[in-house]
This record gives C-alpha cells, sequence and structure tokens, in this order.
C-alpha cells in the first residue's frame, strides 16, 4: 500500500512540475453527490452525501488527455440488518491521477477515463450514545485502514460556454482496495477477542447486541467477497487560462476569423 500511494503521490508531482512545459493546462472545480456500496447497505448504492472536486487537466492531443484531482467528501449508509445496526457515517480526502479520452462533437465533448488513486478512510459509528470512531473502537478485532488505494473510472461530458470556460458533468465511480471503508468485512465476529471499548461499542448498538456481546460467542458481521465502492456525481466549471497567465495557448484563437481580406484587383487613380 505504501508504494502504491508513493507511485501516485510522484505521478501527480511529475505532472505539476511540467507546468512549465505545458501549452494546454486547465482548471476544473464544482460540488457534487456521493453514493456508497457496501457490506452496511447489502451492496446498493446509496446514502447520498456531498463532496467537493477540484482537477487539473493536461492536453495530450486532441483526444487525449491526463487529468489529476482531488476531493473532500462524505460517505454514509443505514444497515439494512435490523438486528445488527452498524451504520456508519465518514468525511475523507482522495487524490488521483487518471488517463482521460474525448472526441469533441460540437460544443459538447464527451469523454471517459480511468486511473489509479488513494483515498483517506474514517468511519464513525452511529449509536444510542452518539458516533464513535470505528477506527479506534476496531469493532471486528482487527485493524481499520486510514488510506486505501482505489481505482477511479467515468464518464461525463464537456459543454463549452465561451473559448474560457465550460461546463462538467462527470458521473465517477471508485473501486477500491479494501472492504473496510464502512470497518464491516468479517462474516463472524469472534467477542472473546473484542476491546472493551468494541464492547462499550456494541452495547451502545441497541439492548440486543449489549445482551448477545454477554451471552453470545460470536456476532454476525459482513460480506468478504466484494470491496467496497462509492461514486461521485459532480458538476463543475472547467476554465482554460489564456498565454498572459500561465503560457498557455490562446484561447481565443478558435474564435479569430482565419480568411484574409480579399484584394482588390485595380490600382486606384
Amino acid at each position: 500500500m505504501r508504494e502504491l500511494v508513493l507511485s501516485v503521490i510522484a505521478f501527480l508531482a511529475y505532472s505539476l512540475a511540467s507546468t512549465g512545459y505545458a501549452q494546454d493546462w486547465s482548471f476544473a472545480i464544482g460540488p457534487g453527490v456521493t453514493q456508497y456500496l457496501g457490506d452496511v447497505n447489502d451492496q446498493k448504492l446509496g446514502g447520498n452525501r456531498w463532496a467537493i472536486n477540484a482537477e487539473g487537466w493536461y492536453r495530450l492531443t486532441d483526444n487525449l488527455h491526463i487529468k489529476s484531482g482531488v476531493s473532500l467528501y462524505q460517505l454514509s449508509a443505514q444497515d439494512a440488518d435490523p438486528v445488527r445496526l452498524r451504520s456508519f457515517r465518514s468525511t475523507n480526502f482522495e487524490f488521483y491521477s487518471s488517463a482521460m479520452y474525448s472526441f469533441k462533437r460540437g460544443f459538447f465533448t464527451p469523454f471517459a477515463y480511468a486511473g489509479l488513486g488513494a483515498t483517506t478512510s474514517s468511519p464513525r459509528g452511529d449509536s444510542r450514545l452518539g458516533y464513535f470512531n470505528l477506527r479506534d473502537v476496531e469493532p471486528e478485532a482487527e485493524r481499520v485502514p486510514g488510506l486505501v488505494g482505489m481505482i477511479p473510472f467515468g464518464v461525463g461530458v464537456d459543454y463549452e460556454l465561451t473559448p474560457v470556460l465550460s461546463l462538467v458533468v462527470d458521473l465517477a465511480l471508485r473501486y477500491t482496495f479494501s472492504d473496510r471503508l464502512d470497518a464491516m468485512r468479517r462474516e463472524m465476529i469472534t467477542v472473546d477477542d473484542l476491546s472493551p471499548l468494541a464492547r462499550e461499542y456494541y452495547a451502545a448498538l441497541s439492548e440486543e447486541q449489549a445482551r448477545a456481546i454477554n451471552e453470545e460467542s460470536f456476532l454476525r458481521g459482513g460480506n468478504s467477497a466484494n470491496n467496497d465502492l462509492y461514486g461521485i456525481l459532480s458538476v463543475k466549471v472547467r476554465f482554460t487560462p489564456t498565454s498572459a497567465l500561465f503560457g498557455c495557448v490562446d484561447p481565443y484563437k478558435y474564435a479569430r476569423p482565419t480568411h484574409k481580406r480579399k484584394v482588390k484587383n485595380y490600382k486606384p487613380l
């Protein structure tokens, strides 16, 4: 995991360092809505929460771009199991780089992309006594990672408002390399392995869970067969700087007439 994160950071640093040689940089920022799919909500997308996303796009060819970005976002899910009651919420930060292919159709430019990135993970479990930090609780007697690798991929469309500004609608999914964004993975949890804090957490979920940790040997957990996934639907404004600001291509060159003035074939008196 450490090698993955270092590789992503190195790639982002290289992309930003090449700005001085860039001829086609643009920058996008805007809000979004997230949904989560994992063990807590029985592998069904749901739990609308907020996100804010910012990206830098670098044009390699007319159709190929490299886009790197960061997002601050929330995830949330209500437990689908009425007995387990392990609902959670988290506020995370992600960063990534992707290869993007696009093709222009008038003012519209559809695109698709895939890449590599990482996200923080800070799940908090809801209970009758408020929220518990599940990284501290370790509700399955196993470490809950604070940083997780992921593969971002998605599709979208860029609509050109002016040669400088455009509106971007981006539908993205993040496939993570972990099944613990919600701190749930093990199908059966051994009660004797739980810490005092974990026992306090389960007791705060419900009277039935409080009875179970005192009378049962095992607690029901999740499904270890699938990793967690989340999606972000974002709407962003993309800005292409002029040559006076960042040394980029003058965006107004596409709006200037290219025909030359017709010369008359006679001399004045």
